[in-house]
């Protein structure tokens, strides 16, 4: 029996073994960032609260190459677990304070590509404003990577990918509410869930509306950071392990289940309500990462 290989970050078949590592791009989502280029090419996308409120969106790459990415902001605390569930690859952000980074650095391998740092790759784009103006491209990343002699590793398959399990209850549309001034609602057509941001059409600088195959809403804790913006707000710290409620739609249904991971050097492990593994569909997932204080309403 042949083998089917697939990408791992997305279980669609592939003709060769993927050798490219994961590449990791934090793309803001303030409503100045928008509308953002890139989104519609990413494998996975985690969508985590930020100060004020909002969200900030770690994309990943690994299936697809993409000619305009951003804008590109700084890196958060979350980042370093889910950096580490990826297997570490490469991680571009603009710039970051020491605590902010340093979950990246001290738990995962991870390639760290900084517009502060190293320029190179980046560009900005005149016409639009500091600091939502930094860009680059995932051919302008991997060859810094590369030409920096970097060997990340290559991505481990984050989901399972199954069908769907019979009598799921039938689901089109979904509202979550990541903080006081981020939401988000997801509505399901033409067999893609389709994004909205606060209530409009969330499109790209494209004209496309953001789509994913599967929409994976897993309740997380958020803890203190200590670092205090400008305005006052502190940095939440949102934590991608432990364990909570997970939820997947995904064909027009909802499947409820449980995730857990104890510890970061843990893999992701999603339970089904009835005790067998919480599979997704092949393609494209965004992951809302939804505090206690926010909210779920499916529909």
């Amino acid at each position: 029996m042949v083998r089917k290989i697939v990408w791992p970050l997305t279980g669609l078949a592939v003709s060769r073994t993927p050798t490219e590592p994961a590449l990791s791009v934090k793309i803001d989502n303030a409503p100045a960032a928008r509308p953002q280029s890139g989104l519609d090419r990413a494998d996975l996308v985690f969508e985590c609260l930020v100060e004020g409120g909002m969200s900030r969106f770690l994309a990943v790459y690994q299936s697809h190459s993409v000619a305009e990415l951003g804008p590109i902001r700084s890196a958060r605390p979350v980042d370093g677990a889910l950096l580490n569930a990826l297997n570490g690859g490469i991680f571009a952000y603009s710039g970051a304070a020491t605590g902010e980074i340093a979950p990246a650095k001290a738990y995962s391998a991870s390639f760290l590509l900084s517009n502060d740092d190293d320029p190179v790759p980046f560009y900005r784009l005149g016409s639009r404003f500091a600091p939502e103006n930094v860009y680059s491209s995932s051919a302008n990343l991997r060859a810094e990577a590369a030409r920096k002699s970097a060997h990340p590793g290559l991505p481990r398959p984050l989901f399972t990918y199954g069908p769907v399990v019979p009598g799921s209850p039938t689901s089109r549309q979904l509202s979550v509410v990541v903080g006081g001034s981020a939401s988000a609602s997801w509505v399901y057509a033409g067999g893609s869930w389709l994004r909205s941001e606060n209530g409009s059409p969330h499109l790209l600088a494209n004209g496309q509306q953001i789509r994913a195959t599967n929409v994976v809403v897993l309740r997380v804790q958020v803890t203190h950071s200590g670092i205090i913006d400008a305005a006052g707000n502190e940095d939440p710290f949102v934590l991608a392990w432990g364990s909570g409620a997970a939820e997947v739609f995904r064909n027009g249904v909802v499947e409820h289940g449980r995730w857990s991971r104890p510890s970061i050097a843990n893999a992701y492990r999603f339970t089904s309500a009835a005790g067998g593994p919480l599979t997704l569909a092949a393609g494209p997932t965004w992951i809302e990462l939804i505090p206690a204080n926010g909210s779920v309403s499916p529909g």
